[in-house]
């Protein structure tokens, strides 16, 4: 009991006392694949990579001690393939300019301008921006997924009322092996345009850090091979905050596009074994 009243909890009154009632599971995921449905993941399938360019600011202290990359302001091209965590960034301006970092099936490699690819020692901050990022782009999709997904009642937030679906793996109540998601689903546009999740698996490890969590609002929704695509992702410390300037992360895409380059660009070295969307790090 102890070890779980230091940890973030984001499971609401409703969940803790009524626990994942039939019938709350079945409407969980009944708004999610709604909202899954609206936003057009159907088609992702279609697809197998996507790659954009954004700008990404980070603020604040805790904006400096979370960034993932070598700045606190960069502009970034990404390369993911879908439904997996093998990835790409190029920085695009900064002091590593024109250099490529990437994830293998959680190997790690880099190529500095006019120098060969080499995989190096395993960048956690850079990994993790890279993994994170991709999953914020395809979160619905993959928490459908989910093994616990249930409806967590209503929150009314800037004269906006939301359903709440709360979801995880394992065990409702909070533990340090997997996190803990609330989306706010708009209800009456059906779409997503809040998160709220755990930092239980972070390379911040700075005192108190399990009781900390963070929260996304997704916005600009641009429709893109028919998939809604937020060109606008604010992060906010803890909870969602009214005053957008709060945020101490912000993502602003001026250009995505679907299968605009070769899949095997994300697999430099052919003998690696695939390990797909597996958390596995060899």
């Amino acid at each position: 009991m102890l070890l779980q009243s230091c940890i973030a909890d984001m499971r609401t009154k409703m969940i803790k006392k009524d626990g994942l009632s039939s019938l709350n599971v079945d409407k969980g995921k009944t708004l999610l694949n709604t909202t899954w449905e609206k936003h057009g993941f159907s088609n992702l399938a279609n697809h197998k990579v996507y790659s954009l360019v954004a700008k990404d600011t980070w603020k604040g202290l805790m904006g400096k001690m979370g960034k993932p990359w070598p700045e606190v302001k960069s502009k970034l091209k990404l390369k993911y393939a879908i439904n997996t965590f093998d990835s790409q960034v190029e920085f695009l301006d900064g002091k590593r300019k024109k250099t490529i970092a990437g994830l293998q099936s959680w190997q790690y490699y880099e190529q500095e301008q006019q120098k060969g690819l080499e995989f190096t020692k395993y960048n956690k901050r850079i990994a993790f921006g890279l993994s994170a990022y991709q999953y914020f782009f395809e979160m619905i999709d993959r928490l459908k997924r989910a093994p616990i997904i249930s409806y967590a009642g209503e929150r009314k937030f800037n004269n906006v009322t939301y359903n709440l679906v709360f979801i995880t793996w394992k065990d409702p109540k909070p533990h340090m092996e997997h996190d803990q998601y609330m989306l706010w689903i708009n209800k009456e546009t059906q779409l997503l345009e809040y998160a709220v999740y755990s930092l239980r698996d972070n390379y911040l490890k700075i005192p108190g850090y399990k009781a900390f969590y963070a929260s996304i609002k997704y916005d600009d929704y641009q429709k893109i091979n028919g998939i809604l695509i937020p060109h606008k992702q604010t992060v906010f410390l803890n909870k969602p905050s009214k005053k957008e300037k709060k945020n101490v992360h912000q993502l602003i895409v001026e250009d995505f596009k679907f299968d605009d380059f070769d899949i095997n660009e994300l697999y430099p070295n052919p003998e690696i074994e695939k390990l797909g969307d597996k958390k596995l790090k060899k």
